[in-house]
């Protein structure tokens, strides 16, 4: 069976903001009946889909992360962490000639 759970990658404060903008935006395109209302539902919708799930579709293309406790990796310019390139298997590694990650 095919699991839908996305891995969480947006941060606290964000996913508040996310959520209380999206809900926001949501309510304000439901009073309009116009292109402008609509958009706002999307938008809102889409905010508040962040907000409450924790993902972020752009931040998982980006291989980027601004959630706690996320294994560390090498940080984006607005200063998210990036995830790792490879969950880091032996063949995968081997195959690409990158080292493991070290643990400590």
């Amino acid at each position: 069976m095919h699991s839908c759970s996305k891995e969480i990658n947006v941060g606290d404060t964000e996913r508040t903001i996310s959520a209380i903008a999206g809900g926001g935006l949501l309510l304000f395109g439901l009073s309009r009946l116009s292109l402008t209302g609509l958009i706002g539902m999307a938008v809102g919708g889409a905010l508040l889909y962040r907000g409450l799930t924790g993902h972020c579709n752009l931040y998982e293309a980006l291989e980027m992360t601004t959630a706690e406790g996320h294994p560390a990796g090498a940080r984006s310019r607005s200063g998210a962490r990036r995830r790792p390139r490879h969950d880091g298997t032996d063949a995968s590694l081997a195959a690409t000639g990158e080292s493991p990650p070290i643990s400590h």
